[in-house]
């Protein structure tokens, strides 16, 4: 028999408020599972209960029953949480991991001090934002995965902290260089931004570069702010380095063109400051790869018609590298005792004539051919080019890589894994899974950047392609240190 009208009677309950508060917001029942309940797991919701606290006072109404207060209670951490734990973080992980494999001591070394106070950061959020980056980049490798948001690690409270003092950094930069305020100042808020962009897979690192060499010229270039503003030197020399491994592993008509208006003497100024601990490359050779890289913009844009200005060029490089005696390498500042000096310095001139013979025309490549013809045998030359360049440099390259890597943190040789997996396109399947092994051990090694990851995810598919250009392995811009 079908229910009557008097039986159709809704069953009134109370509005339960347990439920986590996106349930809540959404009007549906939460199964008030913890610490996450199933409907915030399956739409991947950020999940969260209110506490409820003891009203202040009873109700008018009642003197004997507890009462609980309808208002939420949120868990929030105290002012200046977020920098507490960056202080922290920096002290117990960031100093001894820096330190932990230094080739040799450097002028960076004075910022990483014991003892050291959140006072001693002149910008707090963008400090919390590099520390919470070093958190996520431990993060991710614990679970052996590229530094990118969406990996499912649990640590999307960590990005978003990140995010939000990335945003903040920005809006700060921005008034900043309204305000033309102090050159040394914005340049370091840059670099803020750029550092944590380095080490993630995909960022638009290279806007800030553009930046830097803007705000450099907008004060009057590279003597004049060194002049006025000398602690900007370490500025200079950071992102100096950037940019001259950015241009070789871009394409020639997609380079950052700020470094095009400073002249070498300028640019031996600021490189020749200290020893930069991921790309150890002797100040001589730094200046030919970027001659190189210049040479190579000059040839692909056809900026200069005639081709005997190019050849003389690059006869002038090849020359100047010939002359670069590695035994005899040294700088203004420390460099590694033997016997990784020599190895160090080798294993750059090698990468480097390697990068000028894969890089540019055969009709300019050829002067490079000869610049080492005794590499592999050391004993003075006087012997005739390789008949295959490309095959003879990638072998000696591999060597010294492999006697080089015991004595350093394989991540300084990061730039010579660049030209060495660009000049093995052809070259046997053995060597591409060494090449492959060595830089899943530098993707594994604490505080690195994103190189290896890009050259793990960029090179296989450029061997199975086939192609052997530079420009076919380096056809979008790469960040290839770590």
């Amino acid at each position: 028999m079908a229910p009557t009208d008097a039986d159709r009677k809704k069953i009134w309950a109370p509005r339960v408020r347990t439920g986590c508060e996106i349930c809540r917001a959404r009007r549906i029942k939460c199964d008030e599972t913890h610490p996450v309940c199933k409907r915030c797991a399956i739409g991947k919701r950020p999940c969260r209960y209110p506490l409820l606290t003891p009203s202040p006072s009873p109700p008018a109404d009642t003197t004997t029953e507890t009462t609980l207060s309808r208002a939420p209670f949120y868990q929030a951490e105290p002012p200046g949480w977020d920098a507490a734990q960056a202080m922290r973080f920096f002290v117990d992980v960031s100093i001894p991991m820096y330190s932990k494999f230094q080739v040799v001591e450097n002028a960076y070394d004075y910022q990483f001090v014991p003892g050291s106070h959140i006072s001693v950061f002149p910008y707090q959020p963008g400090f919390i934002m590099m520390m919470t980056c070093q958190r996520i980049k431990l993060a991710s490798l614990s679970r052996n995965v590229p530094v990118r948001r969406g990996q499912g690690l649990g640590i999307e409270h960590l990005w978003d902290i990140f995010y939000k003092q990335m945003g903040e950094t920005v809006v700060h930069l921005n008034k900043h260089i309204s305000a033309r305020s102090r050159p040394g100042y914005i340049i370091s808020r840059i670099i803020d931004l750029l550092s944590v962009e380095l080490a993630i897979v995909g960022s638009p690192w290279r806007a800030h570069l553009h930046g830097f060499f803007a705000i450099v010229s907008l004060y009057g270039g590279v003597g004049t702010m060194i002049k006025t503003w000398p602690r900007v030197i370490f500025a200079l020399h950071y992102c100096l380095m950037y940019a001259i491994v950015g241009n070789t592993c871009s394409p020639a008509a997609d380079q950052i063109s700020g470094l095009d208006a400073w002249s070498e003497e300028e640019i031996l100024t600021v490189y020749q400051f200290t020893f930069y601990f991921e790309f150890g490359c002797p100040s001589q050779l730094a200046l030919a790869i970027i001659r190189i890289t210049r040479l190579r913009v000059l040839a692909a844009t056809a900026s200069l018609a005639a081709p005997d200005p190019l050849g003389s060029m690059a006869q002038e490089i090849a020359e100047d590298l010939q002359a670069f005696a590695p035994e005899e390498w040294a700088e203004t500042y420390p460099v590694p005792e033997d016997p990784l000096r020599p190895l160090l310095a080798r294993m750059f001139k090698v990468a480097t004539i390697l990068y000028a013979v894969l890089s540019l025309p055969p009709d300019l490549a050829h002067h490079f051919a000869a610049a080492e013809a005794e590499a592999d045998e050391g004993d003075g030359g006087g012997r005739p080019p390789p008949a295959n360049p490309r095959v003879h440099y990638r072998r000696v390259l591999f060597e010294l890589i492999e006697q080089t890597r015991v004595h350093i943190k394989t991540s300084v040789l990061s730039w010579a894994f660049a030209v060495l997996g660009a000049a093995y396109a052809d070259g046997p399947e053995q060597g591409k899974e060494r090449i492959l092994q060595h830089l899943r051990a530098m993707q594994g090694m604490e505080n690195v950047e994103c190189g290896a990851t890009t050259m793990l995810q960029l090179f296989p598919d450029v061997w199975a392609s086939g192609r052997t250009r530079w420009e076919d392995c380096y056809y979008k811009p790469c960040q290839v240190l770590c």
